[in-house]
């Protein structure tokens, strides 16, 4: 399940592309989009399920790496004749290709959606070039 969303590396602003490197058996990695605005791309992840105490995002060497944890709210005595709800690990990977402002990166969790935003440094936005 390797999922990549890369656009050709000469693009001005290439956008993050996933990886599910380090996924083991327990962990799933999460459905998500990411969107280019003018000067941030926007990462939206599904975590359904899982509390902003749950939710655990590093940004470190243009990898931004988003974890989620969703414990079973089950007493430890139950006894189920049938289970299909577990406690599920989201894990998700994305390689950010264009520099990002990482001192600006937002995070927000609103019914079961992580909406990141990835703001880009000046230096990585295409700039108007006025001839003379």
């Amino acid at each position: 399940m390797n999922t990549t969303c890369c656009p050709p590396s000469n693009t001005a602003a290439a956008a993050p592309t996933a990886s599910n490197t380090g996924v083991t058996e327990n962990l799933q990695k999460p459905r998500f989009q990411i969107e280019r605005q003018e000067n941030a791309f926007v990462v939206r992840v599904d975590l359904p399920g899982v509390p902003k105490s749950g939710v655990k995002i590093e940004f470190h060497e243009d990898v931004l790496s988003i974890r989620g944890e969703r414990a079973a709210a089950l007493p430890a005595e139950w006894k189920p004749l049938h289970q299909e709800i577990s406690m599920l690990n989201y894990q998700l990977r994305l390689h950010v290709n264009t520099p990002v402002d990482d001192e600006r990166l937002t995070a927000t969790l609103e019914d079961g959606v992580l909406s990141l935003t990835l703001p880009m440094k000046a230096t990585a936005m295409p700039r108007q070039i006025s001839v003379n």
